[in-house]
C-alpha cells in the first residue's frame, strides 16, 4: 500500500517536475497540445536510490523523425528492487502544455478517496522561471486498518545568466499507512496500534554551464539533503553530491567523470547511529559515432571502509543502421541499501535483521533493439546478474504484520527483458513489456524471500478528435516466496486491469475518470497484505 503511494509520490513529483521544466524550453510549435492522463496500478519503482542504471544507456542516435514525449516509464528490470508494490489507486498524471502554467485537479471516488493537485508557476522567461506543485490523496480499504494518506509539495525554480543556469528546489512529503497484514481473526489492533508515517523532507541546487566554451568543456554540479523520519523515531540525514565533468578530445571522441558523494546517517530509537556512505569516481572515454557507441570506464568505490574497483564498459553496434542494433555490456556498482531506499521498496520493513549492508551488484548482458518502420521498436536482453549481500524481506515471527531482513551472500540469476512499442504521433501509443528471472543460485538463504521471478505489463492511449483521451495498463504478476512458521510457500500471482478516460470541454477544462482493478482481483505482492479491490475516481481539471 505505501509503495503505491509512494508510485503516488513519483508520479506526482516527476509530473511537478516536467511541468516546471516546460516553463523554460520552448516548445515545437507545430507539436499539438493535449492532455493525456495515464493510470498504472501496481508499479513498481524505488525512488531516489544512489546507483547507476544497470542497463547502462548510451547516447541515442540521431533521428530526424520528432520524438513526442508521453511521460510513460518504460519498465526495466534489470535490477531486482523493483517489486510491485500495494497500489489502492491508480491515478491520472497529465502532460501539461507549457503555457498552460497554472492549474487544479479535483476529483473523488469510492473507499472514500478525495484528490486534489494543484501546480502554480512563472512561464517561460528569459531569465528565470519557478513553480509549484501540491498533491494530496487519501484513501480508506475494505479491510480494517487498510487506510493510507499522501501529501506532497514541490517548489523550483531555475536562474539563467549568460554562462551559467542555477536551479534549486525544496519538497516535503509525508505518506501515512498502516500495519494491516496481521491475522484479523487472532489479532485487534487499534489505528494507533499499527499507524506508521513516513515525513522527507529534500532540498536541492545545482548549477551547469549553458554554452559549450572554447575548450568544449561541460559541467553540472549538484548538492541535495534529504532528511527522512517516521513515526517510531527512526531518523537518516542524508547528503548527496554530484561533480560530473565532459571534455570533448577530439570529434567524436569524450573524456567524462564524475564523482559521486552518498553520505547517510541511521538511528532508531534506543540504538546506536550507524554510518553509511557510499563514494564513488567514475571516469570514462567514450567513442560515439553514427553506427557504434563504446563506453569503457572503471568504477573505483568505496563504501563503509571496503573499496571494490568495478567494471563499466558499454557497446552499441548498428547491424542495420537504427534497425538492428547490437547491445552488450559489463558492468557492476553498489546499490545502498538506506532506510529510506528500504521502505520505498517495501514500506512494511522496520528493522535490519542481518545488519545494514550495501549489495554489489553486477551484471553481463547483450541483446538487441531498435524500429521496424517509422512507428515500432522493441529492445530484446538476455543478462546473468549477480548480487552479492542482497537483503530479502521476511515477515517477523510475532504477527507477521512487519518485515524484517535477511542477507543473501550471493544471489545468481538469468535475466530475460523484452519490449516492444508502437507510436503512432500523439494519437496512439501501445507498448507491452516482459521481464523474467531465472534464481540459480542462493548461498545463504533457502529461497529469494520476497522477490518476483516473472511479470508482464501492457499499456496503451489513444486519442478520439483530440479531445476524448483514453487509455488502458494490463498487467500480470508472478508468486513469490515468503516464511512462514520455519517452512517455505509462495504467495498467489495476480493480474490487474485498468483503465481510464478525459474530455476536453474547451481549452483549459476537462473531465476525468480513472478505472482501478476493474475485475476486483485479490493477492498479495507483500504476504498478508491483501490489495485494494475495484475503485473509481473521477472530477474536473482547470488549467489556466
Amino acid at each position: 500500500m505505501n509503495a503505491y503511494i509512494k508510485h503516488i509520490q513519483r508520479v506526482l513529483t516527476v509530473t511537478g517536475a516536467v511541468m516546471l521544466a516546460q516553463q523554460g524550453i520552448a516548445q515545437d510549435k507545430n507539436l499539438k497540445q493535449e492532455t493525456i492522463d495515464i493510470i498504472s496500478n501496481y508499479r513498481p519503482k524505488l525512488r531516489d536510490a544512489a546507483k547507476l542504471n544497470l542497463t547502462a544507456s548510451l547516447p541515442a542516435s540521431d533521428t530526424t523523425r520528432p520524438k513526442y514525449q508521453y511521460q510513460v516509464p518504460a519498465l526495466n528490470l534489470s535490477f531486482l528492487y523493483q517489486p510491485v508494490p500495494l497500489k489502492p489507486l491508480a491515478l491520472g498524471k497529465d502532460t501539461l502544455q507549457t503555457l498552460q502554467n497554472n492549474f487544479i485537479k479535483a476529483g473523488y471516488g469510492n473507499l472514500s478517496t478525495p484528490l486534489i493537485q494543484a501546480g502554480f508557476g512563472s512561464g517561460r522567461q528569459d531569465k528565470y522561471n519557478f513553480g509549484i506543485y501540491g498533491n494530496y490523496t487519501s484513501s480508506k480499504g475494505n479491510i480494517k486498518n487498510q487506510d493510507y494518506s499522501t501529501l506532497n509539495v514541490l517548489a523550483s525554480g531555475t536562474y539563467l545568466s549568460p554562462i551559467l543556469e542555477i536551479n534549486g528546489s525544496v519538497g516535503y512529503d509525508r505518506n501515512q499507512l498502516h500495519y494491516y497484514g496481521y491475522d484479523h481473526s487472532q489479532y485487534d489492533y487499534s489505528k494507533s496500534d499499527v499507524k506508521q508515517a513516513f515525513n522527507q523532507f529534500s532540498a536541492q541546487v545545482g548549477v551547469k554551464n549553458r554554452p559549450q566554451n572554447d575548450w568544449a568543456f561541460m559541467f553540472q554540479p549538484s548538492a541535495r539533503f534529504i532528511y527522512y523520519s517516521d513515526a517510531y523515531n527512526r531518523k537518516e540525514p542524508t547528503v548527496i553530491l554530484k561533480a560530473p565533468v565532459s571534455k570533448q578530445l577530439f570529434e567524436d571522441i569524450f573524456l567524462r567523470v564524475e564523482g559521486n558523494f552518498d553520505l547517510s546517517s541511521f538511528k532508531a530509537k534506543d540504538s546506536a547511529q550507524f554510518n553509511n556512505n557510499v563514494v564513488a569516481i567514475h571516469p570514462a572515454l567514450e567513442i560515439i559515432k553514427p553506427r557504434f557507441v563504446l563506453h569503457a570506464g572503471v568504477n573505483p568505490t568505496w563504501t563503509n571502509s571496503k573499496f571494490y574497483l568495478l567494471p563499466d564498459i558499454v557497446n552499441e553496434s548498428h547491424i542495420i543502421y537504427k534497425k538492428v542494433i547490437l547491445s552488450s555490456g559489463w558492468i557492476s556498482y553498489i546499490n545502498k541499501n538506506s532506510f529510506r531506499a528500504m521502505t520505498n521498496t517495501n514500506p512494511f520493513f522496520t528493522s535490519y535483521g542481518s545488519g545494514i549492508l550495501n549489495t554489489r551488484v553486477e551484471e553481463k548482458y547483450t541483446g538487441i533493439k531498435g524500429t521496424l518502420g517509422s512507428h515500432f521498436n522493441y529492445n530484446t536482453k538476455f543478462a546473468a546478474v549477480t548480487w552479492y549481500n542482497m537483503p530479502l524481506f521476511v515477515n517477523d515471527s510475532l504477527d507477521g504484520k512487519t518485515f524484517y531482513t535477511k542477507n543473501e551472500a550471493e544471489l545468481r540469476a538469468f535475466n530475460l527483458h523484452a519490449e516492444v512499442g508502437y507510436i503512432q504521433e500523439e494519437k496512439f501509443q501501445l507498448r507491452f513489456t516482459v521481464d523474467w528471472f531465472n534464481y540459480t543460485k542462493q548461498k545463504t538463504e533457502v529461497k529469494p524471500w520476497g522477490l518476483v521471478p516473472f511479470q508482464t505489463e501492457a499499456f496503451a492511449t489513444y486519442t478520439l478528435a483530440r479531445k476524448l483521451h483514453l487509455n488502458a495498463n494490463a498487467f500480470f504478476l508472478g508468486s513469490s516466496y515468503y516464511l512462514a512458521n520455519g517452512d517455505f510457500q509462495k504467495t498467489k500471482s495476480g493480474w490487474d486491469l485498468n483503465a481510464g478516460a478525459s474530455y476536453d470541454i474547451g481549452k483549459n477544462f476537462n473531465l476525468w475518470v480513472n478505472t482501478n482493478n476493474i475485475f476486483n482481483t485479490r493477492y498479495q505482492r507483500w504476504y498478508g497484505y491483501n490489495t485494494y479491490g475495484f475503485n473509481v475516481v473521477g472530477g474536473v481539471m482547470v488549467k489556466f
